[in-house]
């Protein structure tokens, strides 16, 4: 009875400790199961965080907003303006349609004068409104009498004009007698009064050069 109440004894002994160790594995077991979902949650989150120009998909990204950003940066979107545009009204590039002819500088100045624009290109008188006056040309070696001065002028297109002999602003006459001479209003001075010298021949005007024409 002894000896077989010892052998009993020790063989309860081994089935707890063999349970012992099957309850410490499977708990070790889901200690570790928990541990890797901890570190890859982890990986996730960093991943998304650390990249540039991502954000978290939970519906309060701003998706709508025109700011990106990138590292440390952020760039934002702007409308684009269309190059050559202005609102100078002396900005002649505002009057001129793509395909339509460029208009004229009368054109323009009409077109300001109309819309109530009198300043900077509108201040002008438009072409054509104040003709080049007509008088006697005056050589380049002409040694001109005191008294008497060279006006240079030019076309509406910007064409360079012979200078025509005026009188001096500066200057009254007199003749032989001492009586004064009377000076034209536009201080032209005519054939019959040009000093000695002078060739008597009036200024030729160029013919206008069309805008619209392409330069051969």
């Amino acid at each position: 009875m002894t000896e077989h109440e010892s052998g009993s004894s020790h063989t309860g002994w081994l089935y707890k400790a063999l349970a012992l160790v099957l309850v410490g594995c499977f708990l070790g077991y889901l200690i570790t199961l928990a541990s890797d979902r901890a570190a890859s949650g982890s990986d996730s989150t960093g991943s998304a965080a650390g990249t540039p120009g991502m954000r978290a998909a939970d519906g309060s990204d701003g998706a709508a907003t025109a700011a990106i950003t990138t590292g440390d940066r952020q760039l934002t979107g702007r409308p684009m303006q269309v190059k050559g545009s202005s609102n100078d009204p002396n900005d002649l590039a505002n009057y001129y349609v793509p395909g339509q002819p460029v208009p004229t500088a009368k054109e323009v100045i009409e077109e300001l004068n109309k819309a109530g624009i009198h300043t900077g290109i509108g201040a002008f008188p438009p072409p054509g409104t104040s003709p080049p006056l007509i008088g006697l040309a005056v050589p380049d070696d002409y040694a001109l009498p005191p008294g008497y001065v060279r006006h240079y002028q030019a076309t509406d297109d910007g064409q360079r004009i012979e200078p025509i002999l005026m009188y001096s602003p500066d200057f009254e006459f007199f003749d032989s007698a001492g009586r004064r001479i009377e000076i034209p209003p536009d201080r032209v001075v005519p054939p019959e009064m040009a000093p000695p010298g002078l060739p008597l021949r009036p200024i030729e005007i160029p013919p206008p050069v069309d805008p619209r024409s392409t330069p051969g």
